[in-house]
């Protein structure tokens, strides 16, 4: 038995699971954040939600990427002026496995700011 309980890491591995992170399009708190897995995942599905309306007249992006790298297919565009609630979606797909110990990174970016996102991460934990 391991500290979890599992037998193996046979029942561990294919575990699908999420976190969330607030990201911002506001000035000065446009970031590169981490995400850090103690396990090897592998990012399915980048979401965001608007919690705070996107303002001025440029879409702002959310560019996921593992340490190899950015991830094809991976950049969620909120569009401008999106109002609260709006939902985006991305699925990345080639840099998209997370090495155990290793970060996702979500880069926010827009050039006229204004706004606030939360980004839901939905990965399948691997062997």
């Amino acid at each position: 038995m391991t500290e979890y309980g599992f037998r193996d890491n046979k029942i561990a591995a294919m575990t699908p699971g999420i976190v969330t992170v607030p990201m911002s399009f506001e000035d000065g708190e446009q970031t590169a954040t981490k995400i850090y897995f103690p396990f090897k995942v592998r990012i399915d599905k980048i979401r965001s939600i608007v919690m705070k309306a996107i303002a001025g007249t440029d879409d702002g992006t959310i560019t996921g990427a593992n340490a190899s790298g950015n991830s094809a297919n991976g950049v969620v565009t909120v569009a401008a002026s999106s109002a609260l609630n709006t939902e985006d979606s991305a699925t990345p797909t080639s840099n998209n496995v997370v090495e155990a110990g290793s970060y996702y990174k979500l880069t926010a970016s827009k050039s006229t700011a204004g706004g606030k996102v939360l980004v839901t991460l939905e990965y399948t934990r691997i062997a």
